[in-house]
């Protein structure tokens, strides 16, 4: 199964990811504020970040973060209400937390039905207890386009797990996730790095 309909991997390795764990497991508690059902610290765009972020802000602002979750806790199956994309490095955990998408398309809107709208439209056998998923089993120092658009959960099984994010200002309707997955093809915000792996190999 394809799995680029829920992400895509960023062909370039991030330099910086031990820096931003470092920065993260460094952080004292009462610096972390409360974001959605997460504590997060903000990230400086001229922070020692990778050398693409300025290409990409140009083209598309943004703001940066680090997202802490502690061990044996969920994020629940959602899809984003504004965000059309995210941009995701995870720093630690890659063996004990899961990110999970859910290719059943009433996933997305189930949450938000009451049983007398579900028995209305006859979507009772849709709605059932089991379903298909695919995991984005992310690698130490590598990037991900986010499909936000999609519904996905994130279970933590043991440790504190940190992500890097970039949380784009433009909303779904003005950038999406497609539109970047273009974008890097094209080599649109990553073409010297594209250009310099080339001329190693």
């Amino acid at each position: 199964m394809s799995t680029d309909k829920f992400f895509y991997e960023i062909p370039v390795l991030s330099s910086v990811a031990n820096n931003m764990y470092n920065l993260a497991s460094t952080t004292p508690n009462d610096q972390w504020i409360d974001y959605y059902s997460f504590k997060a610290i903000p990230v400086p765009v001229n922070y020692m970040v990778d050398s693409w972020w300025r290409k990409l802000y140009d083209l598309h602002p943004f703001k940066a973060g680090i997202l802490r979750m502690e061990e044996n806790s969920y994020y629940d199956w959602h899809v984003d209400t504004n965000r059309g994309v995210g941009l995701n490095l995870l720093l630690n955990n890659w063996d004990a937390s899961h990110c999970l998408f859910d290719g059943n398309p009433n996933t997305r809107n189930k949450k938000q039905l009451s049983k007398d709208a579900i028995e209305e439209h006859d979507l009772l056998d849709e709605f059932r207890v089991t379903s298909k998923f695919t995991e984005l089993k992310y690698k130490p120092n590598t990037y991900y386009l986010f499909n936000v658009q999609e519904a996905h959960s994130v279970y933590n099984f043991s440790g504190t797990r940190y992500l890097l994010t970039l949380e784009f200002f433009k909303n779904k309707d003005e950038l999406n996730y497609n539109q970047l997955v273009e974008e890097i093809k094209q080599g649109k915000w990553i073409e010297q790095q594209l250009k310099k792996e080339q001329n190693d190999t």
